[in-house]
């Protein structure tokens, strides 16, 4: 098989934890060592600024690592974005040295300079479909918005197929702030895939003895990056309602993100630091522990693309309740395995939950398990023909 180049600015493994790291993880999964990468490195040994063969979890791969970033920092002086385009800029003919005109981007700042590599077969996945810089955690992006969108859809031009990681909603919203430089013809709706080897219902009480959790509590769960795009806040709100009728609940939230200090604030003003527990990031194999160990599964995100953490949660057998977000009402099936709150109010959402737990488990599933990671590789190749 042809060989793929995956341009990114994550380590491919472990950091950093979002859409973009579990999109290039399903990448490694189905394709293995046909992939090239292109990323950064968390590993002190590593060579920084040239190519060397780097293992991830077993699996050799020619590895070019932009630069090395320490694990513990989730936000940094210069923006990841920008550094991403800088580095990208400066090593661009190291990296064109591969050879390799097969190449899948997932980061809108890579498409500002993409015409610069001249690539010939170019796949580019929105994780996404609203402006990053609109709700970029950096208080000063959204005034340079308007013309890093402008660029960046007149870079996106240059790309052989365009994917979305999003419902045909989003995509229309999409479609219309490119302000007619692509139709909705043009993108293809692309659901972000899972792993359904690791996301799948276990047994609930094996899997809170493994991770010491409380056996006779409710559990309340999340999964995610700790920002406030992700409704923590909202979250732990309406969480404090739902203990009014649920006193016995504990709510895990799992995950690491810039607002991490932030959220113990919260509940501390609040005295329920006894009731929230933060785990920290997990792997795969814990992420689906905690999930089987709950008794349902929040999300409160005020923007989503196709959501990886809604489907793992779907895929172990949990109910759900979630805000109205990209992709929701294609994942839930209100009443079957969760519900959709139209609305960030947290009275409704607390009343949610206190519905959701009536649902019979383990909840429908089946809609989710179409999107295995089993079927990733000949999914994409079916729509993206390689040179």
């Amino acid at each position: 098989m042809s060989k793929i180049l995956v341009l990114d600015f994550c380590n491919y493994d472990d950091y950093q934890i979002g859409g973009h790291l579990s999109m290039a993880k399903n990448l490694i999964s189905a394709f293995g060592s046909d992939l090239t990468l292109v990323g950064i490195t968390t590993d002190k040994s590593d060579p920084v600024g040239r190519w060397f063969v780097k293992s991830i979890n077993g699996t050799s791969f020619d590895f070019f690592a932009l630069a090395r970033y320490d694990k513990s920092r989730t936000k940094h002086m210069i923006p990841d974005r920008l550094a991403c385009y800088f580095l990208l800029r400066y090593y661009r003919k190291k990296i064109i040295k591969a050879g390799i005109h097969n190449v899948f981007v997932q980061r809108h700042e890579i498409m500002l300079l993409i015409e610069k590599f001249r690539f010939r077969n170019v796949c580019y996945c929105f994780p996404g479909l609203e402006s990053p810089l609109g709700i970029s955690k950096y208080w000063y992006s959204k005034y340079i918005a308007g013309h890093f969108d402008k660029r960046f859809f007149r870079g996106l031009k240059s790309s052989q197929l365009v994917l979305a990681s999003g419902d045909e909603r989003s995509i229309g919203e999409m479609v219309q702030r490119s302000r007619g430089v692509f139709t909705k013809d043009e993108v293809k709706m692309y659901p972000t895939r899972i792993n359904t080897d690791v996301f799948r219902p276990l047994d609930r009480m094996d899997c809170r003895r493994k991770l010491g959790m409380p056996e006779n509590k409710t559990i309340i769960c999340t999964t995610g990056r700790l920002a406030w795009l992700k409704g923590w806040k909202f979250m732990i709100d309406s969480f404090i309602l739902f203990l009014k009728s649920v006193p016995d609940s504990v709510f895990y939230i799992i995950g690491a993100g810039e607002d991490h200090q932030k959220i113990n604030d919260h509940l501390a003003t609040n005295g329920i630091s006894d009731k929230v527990i933060l785990p920290g990031g997990k792997k795969l194999e814990e992420i689906a522990a905690y999930l089987n160990a709950s008794d349902l599964f929040i999300m409160g995100s005020y923007k989503e693309g196709w959501s990886t953490a809604l489907s793992e949660a779907i895929a172990c057998g949990i109910p759900a309740v979630v805000t109205d977000f990209s992709s929701a009402r294609d994942i839930i099936f209100e009443g079957r395995n969760g519900y959709v709150i139209g609305e960030h109010k947290e009275d409704l959402f607390a009343e949610g939950m206190i519905n959701a737990l009536k649902i019979p488990l383990p909840v429908y599933n089946e809609n989710v398990l179409q999107y295995s990671t089993k079927r990733f590789k000949d999914d994409l190749l079916s729509t993206w023909k390689l040179i």
